[in-house]
């Protein structure tokens, strides 16, 4: 009933999942959406989103769902919200996250006198480098990334917790608005009825006496 009118081959099912169909905007809207309108407490599900999107500037690729879900569970989050979170982490942001967890680290390192490994002198070098050998290079300057992470991630999960308990309580607060303005119309609408059924009882036994005087006449 659900299915596609024509099925899909294999080669665009994976181009799917690297590129959706409708492309990324219209997919965080959805994903936006979605997750402001999921059960629990605003606060449960904004920790949720604010652990998925956290744990996708750590290094640990392939494990990020994991350690989002262990995190949200010990402080009693949202799992599904941690789910749509860990998605703003995709083969499309990856480089970018870890060339600035590289960046910040290697600045914080180099700072506190640390000896640092460098990793290309920009964006573009450290992406070439990345694409190359991904799992090589954040080998080799995995202390500097992982530094990097931690602060980027800490400042990802106040961001991302405030922006969907702002969009979740939001959503509510005007859904009970909605709600409340439809039921004080509906209030309204059983009230003028009640009236007008009053008034034609009243003219009805009007109506009654009357008819009952003229016979008695």
């Amino acid at each position: 009933m659900f299915k596609r009118r024509n099925a899909r081959s294999t080669g665009e099912q994976i181009r799917s999942v690297v590129w959706p169909d409708r492309g990324f905007a219209r997919l965080f809207s959805y994903i936006f959406q979605r997750v402001r309108r999921m059960p629990g407490s605003p606060t449960s599900v904004a920790v949720g989103a604010a652990w998925g999107a956290a744990v996708s500037f750590t290094p640990f690729i392939g494990l990020h769902l994991f350690v989002g879900l262990a995190m949200t569970y010990m402080t009693r989050g949202n799992m599904l919200a941690c789910l749509f979170g860990t998605i703003i982490g995709n083969p499309w942001t990856f480089p970018l996250f870890f060339y600035l967890d590289y960046a910040v680290g290697t600045f914080i390192l180099q700072f506190f006198g640390s000896v640092t490994i460098q990793a290309g002198n920009t964006l573009a070098e450290f992406i070439s480098l990345f694409l190359a050998a991904p799992t090589a290079l954040i080998g080799e300057v995995f202390k500097q990334i992982i530094v990097g992470a931690i602060v980027l991630g800490s400042m990802a999960w106040f961001m991302m917790f405030g922006i969907v308990y702002w969009a979740v309580s939001g959503w509510r607060k005007s859904r009970s608005l909605r709600l409340a303005a439809v039921r004080e119309r509906l209030q309204h609408e059983e009230h003028e009825n009640d009236n007008l059924r009053s008034q034609q009882s009243f003219m009805n036994d009007q109506e009654t006496h009357s008819i009952r005087g003229d016979k008695q006449e």
